[in-house]
């Protein structure tokens, strides 16, 4: 038993040293999942229970999760305990799985089941009610993004297929050596070991050679806006919304010139909440307005939070008033100039626990156990992704988490997005792993769509990413400054992101059939 945990154990460790700004290693992940393969053929070659391959993949998966993700403590330490454990518990079922179906069926289609269980789960992870699809496999390279600039075909999902495909074949080959004590049995495992490594590598570093990041397109001069206020404080009145707009305009005014076209600003970076029909009015918003005189050409999108009234119930997120009507609150960006019009985008990708909770008609009566960043319960979200217009030009006006979603994050650019604004708030986890993470994985989403991506952090990192995925300028941690650059427009719209996440979706086609498979064969066998 304690020879399976320490397979376990170890399964976890190697799968959390390799990540993103934990150590970096990438590498590791081709052959992290390995001991957990021994440790499943172990339980079922000794014919033992089922549901211990379950309990290990518990394991491996909790110490992953801790090792990776340990500084959401310092946001929600209730949402560290969900991340940590109850993202293992599900995320544990797939394996589980895989063992059944090895069991009841076979070894080919139970290791066919190990690839296909996985990436299906994957997908459901973002798009579920539970969604936090922080740690799919193919995340891992955003760490290397030389190594998978052909992303921009099979997204995240490749990645990850490459990972668990690599795994099995160190596995079968270590294994048949461990049998025979020779290397020369090993030989065709080696040889395809090195194909499904080196090819897609040598096509990497090719593809980036010739993926233009346009020099001589139309370019938009952009300001990011980094005002460094402590998120702790921004909505506890320490430093009120008016003399955070002030702050944020002083430091912006440094960098502008006449040329300038758009100013980018931090999420909720307006921390009063405005009501959507009387925005114009709002003093924080005439603030803006009034600094956009001396720049009549410039736009901003600046994040906000900000509320809405109703007559009758508007969606699941809507709240009764006490004096008659519904009532929701959003996280917003909004597309800011001198004339009283103001676009408004909701945050459609929510933060579990903090900003949503699931299956509203069991938790809608815990929403005000949940409370970060001056708003509490499920936020409304938009129908559909929309861009804005910022002089002829779309841009996709993104919030935060929402760029760890690469199939959502193309819907921008399929409705004409021709580059990627993300405007986030990344203070919330100190200067640990976590806005470091996210950063990365931001940069994934520009291969994917082979955009720029202008980010404005609230304590950094803001940053301008081209369409290789490469930081060309950035502001460092907790600093108070603003940068600009001339932003090349992209018009090309990729293969990934008009198909989207095609093979995840393959799988769960695939998947559901070698279950059901799974439990037809262990009735039957229990019958016979």
């Amino acid at each position: 038993m304690a020879k399976r945990f320490l397979l376990s154990v170890s399964t976890g460790l190697l799968l959390g040293f390799s990540w993103v700004e934990i150590t970096g290693f990438f590498p590791l992940i081709f052959v992290s999942l390995v001991p957990f393969l021994f440790l499943e053929n172990q339980i079922l070659e000794n014919k033992l229970s089922a549901t211990k391959v379950y309990v290990h993949a518990f394991v491996v998966f909790s110490v992953f999760n801790i090792v990776t993700t340990w500084w959401i403590y310092h946001a929600t330490l209730s949402g560290a305990l969900m991340a940590f454990f109850f993202s293992a518990v599900l995320v544990a079922f797939p394996f589980w799985f895989f063992h059944l179906t090895r069991k009841y069926v076979g070894n080919k289609e139970g290791y066919i089941a190990f690839v296909v269980n996985i990436l299906a789960f994957e997908w459901l992870d973002y798009n579920w009610p539970l969604s936090h699809p922080w740690l799919p496999f193919g995340n891992v390279f955003a760490a290397a993004p030389d190594t998978v600039q052909w992303y921009e075909f099979t997204g995240v999902s490749g990645g990850s297929l490459w990972i668990l495909v690599v795994n099995l074949l160190v596995y079968f080959g270590y294994k048949k050596y461990k049998e025979t004590k020779q290397f020369k049995p090993t030989r065709s495992y080696l040889v395809s070991i090195a194909i499904i490594v080196f090819v897609p590598l040598s096509f990497s570093f090719l593809l980036k050679q010739a993926v233009q990041v346009g020099e001589h397109n139309k370019k938009l001069e952009i300001v990011l806006s980094q005002p460094n206020v402590d998120p702790y404080q921004k909505f506890d009145g320490a430093l009120s919304s008016i003399e955070q707009v002030d702050k944020m305009m002083q430091i912006t005014r440094e960098v502008m010139t006449q040329n300038t076209r758009l100013v980018l600003t931090p999420e909720t970076a307006l921390s009063s909440s405005l009501e959507e029909s009387m925005m114009s009015y709002s003093d924080e918003i005439r603030r803006i307005k009034k600094f956009l005189k001396d720049y009549p050409n410039a736009k901003v999108i600046t994040g906000a939070s900000t509320h809405a009234f109703f007559d009758e119930e508007h969606s699941i997120a809507s709240r009764e008033l006490k004096s008659g009507g519904f009532w929701e609150a959003y996280n917003s960006t909004l597309l800011i100039d001198t004339s009283i019009s103001i676009d408004t985008y909701h945050k459609m990708k929510l933060v579990l626990g903090v900003e949503t909770l699931p299956f509203q008609f069991i938790t809608k009566p815990l929403e005000t156990l949940f409370d970060l960043g001056g708003t509490s319960g499920t936020l409304g979200r938009e129908k559909s992704p929309k861009n804005f217009d910022v002089s002829g030009t779309l841009i996709a006006p993104t919030i935060c988490y929402e760029s760890i979603y690469g199939e959502f994050m193309g819907q921008f650019c399929v409705k004409g997005a021709k580059i990627i604004a993300v405007s986030t708030n990344d203070a919330w986890w100190y200067d640990t792993p976590g806005y470091k993470q996210l950063l990365a994985y931001t940069q994934l989403r520009a291969i994917e769509n082979r955009k720029w991506i202008a980010r404005s952090a609230n304590t950094g990192i803001s940053c301008f990413i081209n369409p290789k995925g490469e930081i060309i300028k950035k502001t460092n941690w907790e600093e108070t400054t603003a940068i600009s650059m001339q932003v090349p427009e992209m018009e090309r719209v990729t293969f990934y992101a008009k198909h989207g996440d095609y093979l995840a979706r393959i799988a769960l086609f695939i998947a559901p059939l070698l279950i059901l498979l799974t439990f037809v064969r262990r009735f039957k066998n229990k019958e016979v």
